[in-house]
Formats: structure tokens, C-alpha cells, sequence
């Protein structure tokens, strides 16, 4: 249920998209990214039995690594080293543990960056975050199920605009 609305609420930007799956599991959503028309996923997983079930997962939908790479590693260093280079991807999917504060340090690590490095930040949480008052990321849309929130953060206007790029979420702003 989850999953499924993320990918309806994105609708057609996930075409083409360059997707990346921060504390990826077993790829679901990143596998379901693929299926629905992403170019490239970046899965990031720490639990190397876990990744064993990740790899047999893209292997069974058929998946190159063409399509695919998956790093081992912890989603929060490989974040951190993302945001220092120059690399670019079009979605950025977080799914930290719940229990503790993860989820809004990814968005105070975004937060901080004085470049565009995504469309589009999705963040699978238990908990309210908020970007900071006057920062470079705005909250866009939170859906709630049950005790999941998903939070849809962009960059402001002005960053998003010189950077020549646009984007609204499906039904949305």
C-alpha cells in the first residue's frame, strides 16, 4: 500500500529517473522503481545477508547491472560521501530505522548542501521532520498509514529554478 502510492503520487517522473535506495532491504521499492520505468537504481544496504536477498531479488525480475548496483555499507556515510562529490540523481528513497532520529538527519544533511544533488526526496519515517525555517528544502507532502509517514521534500523554488529544472508532484502544488 505504501509503495504503491509513492509510485502513483511520483506518476511519470519516475520514467528515465536515476533512482537511489538508501537502507534498501530487499529492493523493494527500488526493484519497483525499475519496474516502473526508472533507468538506473543505487541500492544501499549495510547487512550483507540482507543484501544476499537483494541481489537474488534483482536477479529473479531480471535485472542487469546495467539497470542495477547495489553497494554494501551504511546509508548514512554513503549519503554524506554522495553529497561531497558531484554526482546527481533524480530521486532519493529513505527508509531509516524508526527508532531514533535518522530520518531528519537525512534532511539536515540535504539541507546543508549548496547544490541541487536530487529532484526529489522521499522519506519512508515514524515520525513528523521538518526541514529547517529559510533552509534550501521545503515538505511538499506527507501521507500518513497507520503509524508510516512518507514525506515528499523538494528544493526551493530558487534553487530548483536555477538549476533549470521543474517537476510537481501528481495532483499536487
Amino acid at each position: 500500500m505504501v509503495r504503491g502510492s509513492i509510485f502513483d503520487t511520483l506518476g511519470s517522473e519516475i520514467e528515465g529517473a536515476v533512482f537511489l535506495d538508501l537502507f534498501a532491504g530487499s529492493g523493494a521499492v527500488g526493484i519497483e522503481a525499475l519496474s516502473r520505468g526508472a533507468r538506473h537504481a543505487i541500492f544501499v544496504e549495510q547487512d550483507h545477508r540482507i543484501l544476499k536477498a537483494l541481489r537474488t531479488n534483482l536477479e529473479r525480475c531480471r535485472f542487469t547491472r546495467k539497470d542495477a548496483e547495489v553497494r554494501m555499507g551504511d546509508a548514512m556515510r554513503f549519503l554524506k560521501r554522495f553529497i561531497r562529490g558531484e554526482d546527481y540523481v533524480d530521486i532519493i528513497f529513505a527508509d531509516p530505522p524508526y527508532a531514533g532520529n535518522l530520518a531528519q538527519q537525512i534532511v539536515r544533511h540535504l539541507e546543508e548542501v549548496n547544490r541541487k544533488i536530487c529532484r526529489w526526496l522521499i522519506i519512508e519515517h515514524g515520525q513528523a521532520i521538518f526541514p529547517s525555517e529559510g533552509g534550501n528544502i521545503v515538505s511538499l507532502k506527507t501521507k500518513k498509514f497507520g503509524q508510516t509517514l512518507v514525506t515528499y521534500f523538494q528544493y526551493q523554488k530558487e534553487v530548483w529554478e536555477s538549476e533549470g529544472n521543474g517537476g510537481a508532484l501528481s495532483g499536487d502544488v
